[in-house]
């Protein structure tokens, strides 16, 4: 009995022994355990990603790359008004009066800027003037806005009538045959280079049914444009006693136009071609009245050159030479010139005009020279 009690003490003193030691054991590792976890846990936040980490981290930055892009786009593109506003004057504003540098009644040399401009000099910008063919201007202009570009590979034949109407008048033909199969595309061109009086009551008549009716259409556009003293009486710009405008309506013509990607493309164009027909198997020839009076390089020694891109002249009696030209300097500058009423007689006046105003983009006025052209230095230039 004795020995069987000191063995069952023997074993309980080896019981708490033990469990001496399993005890501490048990809690360490537990804190282990516990340890492990939370590392892993933080851990985590720090720890390479794996492939699915690499998604999750691609796809959160392109969204975010996406909303930076978005936002920038909406940010920095400007979205102009339909019709620019009319150009204002400065304290630096010349005033034109010196007849022996600019020949004309009226002129006008506006920078471009924003949604309108500054003018740079002017004479009478604001009075009426008659404005010749510079009238094919919102006849395009106003074209181009009822028209799809679809619409400028449609084919549709010449009338015998708008040619002898326009002949009768004396107005300028562009040489298209009456039933003659034309392009509406190279109507334009017509309408614009040479200033084909036919070509522009057709493109009017294909645009709105009626000459007539295109030219209310014509009107309309001019309200809603805002057009201070213009008002148009026919499509070529032939005299009429009421058939007006002003030179700073007519910078916001041309303004407005030069945003219509077709519009600026057929006034910048100095040579074109139309399609072959059975009457023209070659084609016409049509050369740009505005740009064959010009060599080009008369503003190169300006300090930032200026380069006249395209436009378009006019000439009756009443409303003398005129011209209105637009041109980008090589700093990415653009201007609009426009003079009227330079001479009856004299085309070359009117370009010498404007390359003269040019001058005041950077010169002061009394440093100006007038520019003179010789006829001799242009090939392609006619005497219409």
């Amino acid at each position: 009995m004795a020995q069987q009690s000191k063995s069952k003490k023997k074993k309980n003193s080896g019981k708490t022994a033990a469990s001496i030691v399993l005890i501490p054991l048990i809690i360490a590792a537990l804190g282990g355990g516990i340890y492990l976890a939370a590392k892993d846990v933080l851990g985590n936040r720090s720890k390479k990603p794996q492939s699915s980490d690499v998604t999750a981290k691609q796809q959160t930055d392109e969204a975010v790359t996406t909303a930076t892009t978005s936002t920038t786009v909406t940010t920095t593109t400007e979205t102009l008004p339909a019709f620019p506003d009319k150009a204002m004057r400065s304290d630096t504003t010349h005033t034109i009066t010196d007849t022996t540098k600019v020949l004309a009644r009226n002129s006008l040399l506006i920078e471009c800027s924003g949604n309108g401009g500054t003018i740079l000099a002017e004479h009478d910008a604001d009075a009426e003037i008659y404005p010749a063919s510079m009238t094919k201007m919102m006849t395009l202009l106003t074209f181009s806005q009822l028209c799809a570009p679809e619409a400028l590979d449609t084919t549709i034949l010449m009338d015998a009538e708008v040619i002898r109407a326009q002949e009768a008048q004396m107005a300028y033909v562009a040489g298209f045959k009456a039933g003659e199969a034309c392009r509406v595309r190279d109507l334009a061109y017509a309408m614009m280079l040479p200033s084909g009086a036919d070509a522009a009551v057709m493109l009017a008549t294909y645009a709105a049914g009626s000459e007539a009716d295109f030219i209310a259409e014509m009107n309309r556009l001019a309200q809603t444009m805002g057009l201070e003293h213009s008002h148009f009486d026919n499509v070529t710009g032939l005299h009429e006693n009421t058939h007006v405008s002003s030179l700073h309506d007519i910078a916001r013509i041309l303004m407005t136009a030069i945003r219509d990607p077709f519009c600026a493309e057929v006034m910048s164009t100095l040579q074109y071609t139309t399609a072959a027909t059975a009457e023209h198997p070659d084609g016409i020839d049509l050369v740009s009245t505005t740009l064959s009076r010009m060599v080009g390089n008369e503003l190169e020694r300006l300090s930032d050159p200026i380069h006249v891109i395209g436009g378009k002249t006019g000439f009756t009696n009443p409303a003398g030479q005129c011209l209105a030209t637009w041109a980008q300097s090589d700093s990415g500058k653009t201007y609009i010139c426009v003079v009227a009423g330079s001479t009856t007689f004299q085309p070359l006046d009117a370009v010498g005009d404007v390359l003269t105003l040019y001058q005041l983009t950077e010169l002061p006025l009394s440093d100006i020279q007038r520019i003179e052209l010789d006829e001799a230095d242009l090939p392609l230039y006619e005497h219409y």
